[in-house]
């Protein structure tokens, strides 16, 4: 489904908010620590970061980014207010549960990397702002989402016949004489992935490339995982930089997708975003709030880009 983006608004508040904590080792390299403040003044900084915009990469410090984009987060909390549809806190909690719903790991995620349930939340926040914005006079029927399925139900809301695969790249004969040995013995493939491959894409994840439909197979793996039976695996395939073994791990076989609360919620909010992307000019109102914000300045280095974006400079 489509989704509207006005700012990359999740990821980077829950990140400002993880880096507000005590300073402590990143890592330690032959007895040597990297400290978190020093990785921070290092990182706000880094040369050839950058962002795509237009098709074209623009480089930027990370320092700069991630001011602009808290600036952003900011303006559009009180652009929310001002047009009275900040979400409110039951608003935040039913979009918790539906995403914990879809996924039973998304707080665990988060909480692993050291991340409180208030960042989870403040996060939440700003992305339902952005979105009451978009769709502010905009309501969406349960009939049209109903007709919305069931006119795409053939084409969006079936699964095709998937081969749920897991692979294992290796560069050297000797790492594939160990592998050879172990699916021989009998170990689980998974494991052999996660100790062996050298694909960091997939090993810690036991592998696994996913349940992919044949049609998305290439030319010579195709052939072989559709000839393969449910555990069996693929001779050695030779890749550019490495060679791989391919597992068949299941067959699945196509699937209709049910239109639970989960479903039917990604289509209302795709429905909502789409006629309200049309209804309300948010960037417009934006740019708006950021000609007429007051900012003081603290001599930063990115004072004269943030006047810049800002519509002061």
């Amino acid at each position: 489904m489509k989704r509207f983006a006005l700012f990359a608004l999740a990821t980077i508040s829950l990140v400002n908010a993880a880096f507000a904590q005590d300073d402590k080792p990143m890592i330690v390299v032959n007895g040597e620590t990297i400290m978190r403040s020093n990785y921070m003044k290092r990182m706000e900084v880094l040369p050839g970061v950058g962002k795509q915009v237009g098709g074209r990469f623009i480089e930027a410090s990370p320092g700069f980014l991630t001011l602009s984009a808290m600036i952003n987060e900011m303006l559009t909390l009180q652009l929310a207010k001002e047009k009275n549809v900040t979400p409110t806190e039951a608003q935040i909690t039913a979009e918790l549960e539906i995403r914990t719903k879809e996924n039973p790991n998304y707080v665990t995620a988060f909480t692993m990397l050291g991340f409180t349930m208030t960042d989870i939340r403040r996060n939440l926040n700003i992305s339902l702002a952005e979105f009451n914005l978009v769709t502010m006079g905009v309501n969406i029927a349960d009939a049209q989402v109903n007709r919305y399925y069931q006119d795409r139900l053939a084409t969006d809301f079936t699964y095709p016949k998937r081969f749920r695969l897991r692979v294992i790249a290796v560069n050297s004969d000797a790492a594939k004489k160990t592998v050879d040995a172990a699916i021989a013995a009998g170990k689980s493939f998974a494991e052999i992935a996660t100790e062996n491959s050298i694909d960091l894409g997939t090993k810690f994840d036991g592998g696994l490339m996913g349940d992919i439909p044949e049609e998305q197979l290439g030319g010579d793996v195709k052939t072989l995982v559709v000839g393969l039976k449910k555990g069996q695996t693929t001779a050695w395939i030779k890749a550019p930089t490495s060679e791989v073994k391919i597992f068949l791990e299941e067959i699945l076989p196509p699937t209709v997708i049910k239109l639970d609360d989960v479903l039917k919620h990604k289509i209302r909010n795709k429905l909502m975003v789409d006629r309200g992307t049309v209804r309300n000019d948010v960037p417009k109102m934006l740019d708006d709030m950021r000609k007429k914000a007051r900012v003081e300045y603290q001599g930063t280095p990115f004072d004269k880009d943030l006047k810049d974006l800002l519509g002061q400079g």
